[in-house]
């Protein structure tokens, strides 16, 4: 997999998870009741090399970006968590749930993507997504959107 194509692939398991959210939801690096809780534009973190006997500068890398989850009213934060949750166990995706508060859901896909989210203890949702591993190339591909709508 190249990082545009892992990349390209988190913006659809992103936009999947949001169709499960009502109308007017979305994701966003900014949190407008939040303006100073900000994420990053996205990282890309290079690992060692695994292969000992391989003399490359880099190893293997992937993908992180984290965003809020805008559009949920914080009365309805639990409904909401619930809801995502929900949808990755519809994909099949590995799914667990901490049992600490504030809430907190994990999901594995088959094809190695990795998701948490989290709930503040004032209620807010962020979701943090990680790809499986690539080899880097010349191209890392188009960066993913600062805000998310949910389709119709």
């Amino acid at each position: 997999m190249t990082e545009q194509a892992a990349r390209a692939q988190l913006l659809r398991h992103l936009t999947d998870t949001l169709r499960s959210l009502p109308p007017g939801s979305a994701l966003a690096r900014r949190h407008p009741d939040l303006p100073k809780a900000a994420f990053a534009a996205g990282t890309t973190s290079r690992y060692e090399n695994d292969f000992a006997d391989v003399e490359e500068v880099d190893g293997p890398a992937s993908y992180s970006i984290a965003y809020w989850v805008v559009g949920a009213p914080l009365a309805d934060s639990d409904r909401y968590f619930d809801l995502v949750l929900d949808a990755w166990r519809e994909n099949n995706w590995l799914t667990q749930v901490s049992q600490d508060a504030p809430r907190a859901g994990y999901a594995e896909t088959a094809d190695g993507f990795t998701f948490a989210l989290r709930q503040s203890i004032q209620g807010y949702l962020s979701l943090f997504s990680s790809t499986p591993r690539f080899w880097p190339g010349p191209d890392e591909g188009t960066p993913l959107p600062d805000h998310i709508d949910r389709p119709t």
